[in-house]
């Protein structure tokens, strides 16, 4: 059923965005950039396929996307909104509470600027602008990142008309709901597109005949995985290194790593990922969403190191999606040392044909051209007229 209407989608694009004259989508959603970046790359494909789109981001001023949404050019307007989960009751009181404005600011934003299609990405930011676009019987769209689908998309996923999954998995949470597509994550095009032919690892100061580990933990860094890392490449010689520490431990790593000098490249924050991405040979990570994701589009095998305190344990399930078919092997947080690394590295890199085998795995993992296939559905779904999840619910 889902790859029916998948390839129905696919297959009726190019037709359907030529009947649209204007678009305008709101985008709800942030807090990390797993929220952000795959609604900034959906923002990205429309404004490609449609001469007069028109964007507008709803988040918050603490969030991720008070930050990346003006840098990659869109408008954004802040809510009041705030997380449930690790707060108490004390805390879920007041995050209700906090909806309440968060609602009446939503719904002011929503008529002013009177979008075809409110586009859900997730995060406690996007639930008051869903719950007020369902409120106005808007179009809605959510699109769910992770293996198990998170709290804010679960609450909201009645109101949409559809659900875009990142994983498979992720249906078996949503059975009751109509509309659910497993799209894969829309990534940046910096990530999906061939970035030349030059010597990727240059830009890192990093010799183009020695492997590379590419070390990240998400954008604040993850110091379980620095440690491991530091204490890994000090040890050996013949492995050169990327490293996005975050910015709470980048000076203890740059420090104690200044002994292998131009060997390991260190930074508080990669801009371009896709650069070093395309230097790196291996990659230790944390396994969200959309570091996986990217991992699994540009075919680099991978030791994935779940964040032990992720809600509902999400990243293992991340990480499983990709070592079930041979693309990645994990490490529990609690387990990753030097010497637990070393050993992972070794298996990886040492075994003849298991490079080649893994990235073979990793072609056959994921969808490349997510990003144009919800773009077509929501073309789609403008045009069309189809009525806002409200119908649904019988309304």
């Amino acid at each position: 059923m889902q790859e029916t209407l998948l390839s129905n989608i696919g297959r009726n694009f190019d037709h359907e965005r030529e009947g649209i004259d204007q678009m305008r989508v709101l985008f709800a959603g942030g807090g990390t950039g797993g929220h952000v970046y795959p609604a900034l790359a959906v923002a990205d494909r429309l404004a490609e396929i449609h001469s007069k789109f028109e964007a507008l981001f709803v988040g918050t001023r603490a969030g991720l996307e008070s930050r990346i949404v003006p840098e990659n050019g869109y408008s954004i307007e802040f809510i009041t909104s705030r997380g449930v989960r690790g707060r108490g009751l004390a805390g879920k009181i007041m995050t209700m509470a906090s909806l309440v404005p968060g609602v009446v600011q939503s719904s002011m934003i929503l008529r002013r600027f009177d979008p075809d299609l409110v586009f859900g990405s997730g995060g406690y930011a996007s639930a008051a602008v869903i719950f007020a676009a369902y409120l106005q019987r808007r179009k809605i769209v959510l699109q769910e990142q992770n293996s198990i689908p998170g709290l804010a998309n679960r609450f909201l996923s009645p109101f949409a008309d559809r659900i875009y999954l990142g994983f498979e998995k992720a249906a078996s949470y949503l059975k009751k709901r109509k509309g659910v597509i497993y799209t894969g994550n829309p990534l940046r095009k910096s990530i999906t597109t061939d970035g030349g032919t030059g010597d990727p690892g240059a830009s890192f100061g990093l010799n183009s005949e020695m492997p590379v580990l590419l070390v990240f933990g998400g954008s604040q860094g993850a110091s379980r995985l620095n440690r491991a890392a530091t204490e890994y490449l000090l040890a050996n010689e013949k492995m050169q290194g990327i490293i996005q520490t975050g910015e709470k431990d980048y000076s203890e790593v740059k420090s104690r790593l200044q002994p292998a000098g131009s060997r390991v490249f260190v930074s508080q924050y990669i801009s371009r990922i896709s650069d070093a991405y395309m230097a790196a040979d291996i990659a230790l990570a944390r396994s969200g969403a959309l570091s996986v994701s990217e991992l699994i589009a540009v075919g680099i095998p991978s030791i994935l190191v779940p964040y032990p305190w992720s809600a509902d344990d999400h990243q293992i399930h991340n990480a499983e999606a990709v070592v079930d078919k041979g693309g990645a092997v994990m490490i529990a947080d609690s387990e990753l040392d030097s010497e637990t690394l070393a050993s992972a590295i070794e298996e990886i890199m040492q075994t003849e044909g298991r490079i080649e085998s893994m990235r073979e795995s990793l072609s056959k993992a994921g969808v490349i051209n997510s990003a144009d296939i919800i773009a077509g559905d929501i073309t789609r779904l403008i045009e069309k007229g189809i009525s806002s999840g409200a119908d649904h619910l019988g309304r």
